[in-house]
């Protein structure tokens, strides 16, 4: 009564296996010796279940060593460091043979960065190179690369060159085989992707690799994302050291003293009637010339703000003439420290 069962690696062809095999058990409780050899078939089947799971499990941990490993040594760059070095670090950790780093702006696919581990035994190196420098690719002639941007999802293309959803010209030039792609995903939005491959003769990529793609895509996102923050900080810093700088300039130029060296009787009542002034000369300001004046205090340039709001830079100029006068002050500092209400008006125009 006892069949064969064919037991296959994989979880589940086990369970039915499992299945199968419990049922002669249940339903022949008489028989000893077939119920004997069911029972020891059964253990067998349930140990090399536990034996794939500590596989899995041993693939996995291999797999998190890994994406460590490979953080670790983008730790601590700056974004356009990071760029560059993110597909360097991907194939060697990961294997790959060849790696790139794209961004997506809309519809326009970028690839930035194209590493190739071997690249004097790639025939296919060089024109690839060639093609990918400066390359602006419109998503929908990529209808694959637009799904994983749209979707937020990696894939597996198997058999690039007869998918008609691949973009053609890459597929041509580089002699793919098989790649995977997966996004690089900021606060749910697609701002890029990975891709990788390795060619002929290794030239199969799998789903395990995938999803090693992915997981990197991941981390690298999170990475990425710290490493804008930290450069933005950064330059932050450095527009209020300037500032700050122009500001102990302008008091220092000033015949007449600041407010704030002053016995503290007099102080009070001196800074009170200058704040009041202050504040009538900034309440005088339309939304948009303190929108102008909020990006001259961190530090901007016409030409950064023109861009910024949308505005021509003769339009920024003209503002800030208006500026001046409302603040009535003669420098960009000073209408940034009454602005502030570092300094006032009166002030920073005695020189």
């Amino acid at each position: 009564m006892v069949q064969h069962v064919a037991v296959a690696a994989s979880d589940a062809d086990l369970d039915d296996a499992t299945n199968q095999l419990g049922q002669p058990l249940a339903l022949s409780p008489d028989s000893a010796d077939e119920s004997e050899a069911t029972a020891d078939l059964l253990i067998s089947v349930l140990r090399l279940q536990c034996e794939l799971l500590d596989d899995e499990l041993s693939r996995r941990v291999r797999r998190l060593t890994e994406i460590r490993n490979a953080l670790g040594d983008l730790r601590g760059l700056l974004p356009r460091e990071m760029i560059h070095a993110a597909p360097v670090v991907l194939s060697r950790e990961f294997g790959f043979a060849r790696t790139m780093i794209s961004t997506v702006r809309g519809s326009m696919w970028r690839p930035q960065h194209l590493h190739i581990e071997n690249e004097g035994d790639d025939p296919q190196s060089r024109p690839l190179r060639e093609y990918l420098t400066g390359a602006q690719i419109h998503l929908a002639s990529a209808p694959l690369e637009a799904e994983v941007i749209r979707k937020r999802r990696g894939l597996l293309v198997p058999s690039p060159k007869q998918d008609k959803r691949t973009c053609r010209e890459i597929v041509d030039v580089s002699g793919c085989s098989g790649y995977i792609a997966a996004p690089i995903t900021v606060q749910d939005r697609a701002i890029g992707m990975l891709h990788a491959d390795r060619p002929e003769p290794d030239g199969i990529v799998t789903m395990d690799h995938l999803d090693q793609l992915e997981a990197f895509a991941e981390c690298l996102a999170v990475a990425f994302e710290s490493a804008v923050l930290e450069e933005k900080a950064a330059q932050q810093h450095v527009a209020v050291a300037k500032l700050c700088g122009h500001v102990e300039e302008l008091i220092g130029r000033s015949k007449e003293p600041a407010w704030w060296p002053l016995p503290a009787g007099a102080s009070g009542q001196r800074h009170d009637a200058y704040s009041r002034g202050n504040q009538r000369a900034v309440r005088s300001l339309t939304a948009r010339e303190r929108q102008i004046m909020s990006h001259v205090a961190a530090g901007a340039t016409n030409s950064q703000i023109a861009q910024c709001l949308v505005i021509s830079q003769g339009t920024v100029e003209s503002h800030l003439k208006h500026i001046a006068r409302k603040l009535n002050t003669s420098s960009r500092a000073a209408a940034v420290a009454v602005y502030a209400g570092i300094a006032t008006a009166h002030a920073s125009e005695s020189r």
